[in-house]
């Protein structure tokens, strides 16, 4: 009876100790791919890359829009125009225009770019954008 016990307690620290191996295991890694993601592309808004372009991190794959502008953006028709991957891309500048909202984040700034999809001269919300504000500019990209 007490061989048993002894059995079964040794069995169970064993499954605990590896329970807990496995449990730091896949919080090393789960803080290693964060740290990768963040490595990827720059966070705290634009950076030039020449040519009146700048490189931007765009955080979640999304909806481009046409939109007719001349000195502001509040013109956009509702029609998205196509889509724009997550990931780093270019834009060329920033407008103030009418308000966008996607859950807690908002902003009235729209940033033009080309998109994944072919089309030239379109607009995303800079919601999608990192490193910016709710209703702020995107640092290091230039006003329209």
């Amino acid at each position: 009876m007490a061989l048993q016990r002894l059995v079964t307690y040794v069995s169970s620290a064993a499954m605990i100790a590896a329970a807990s191996l496995f449990g730091l295991s896949a919080n090393a890694q789960a803080a290693d791919a964060r740290a990768a993601d963040a490595q990827a592309a720059p966070r705290a808004g634009c950076s030039s890359i020449g040519g009146g372009k700048y490189n931007c991190h765009v955080w979640k794959t999304a909806s481009t829009w046409w939109c007719t502008t001349t000195d502001q953006t509040d013109s956009c028709d509702g029609i998205p125009a196509g889509i724009l991957r997550r990931g780093t891309s270019y834009f060329y500048c920033q407008i103030w225009g009418h308000d966008f909202r996607y859950g807690s984040y908002y902003n009235h700034y729209w940033a033009r770019t080309d998109d994944d999809s072919g089309n030239k001269r379109v607009w995303l919300p800079v919601v999608w954008i990192s490193g910016g504000v709710n209703d702020g500019p995107i640092p290091g990209l230039p006003f329209c």
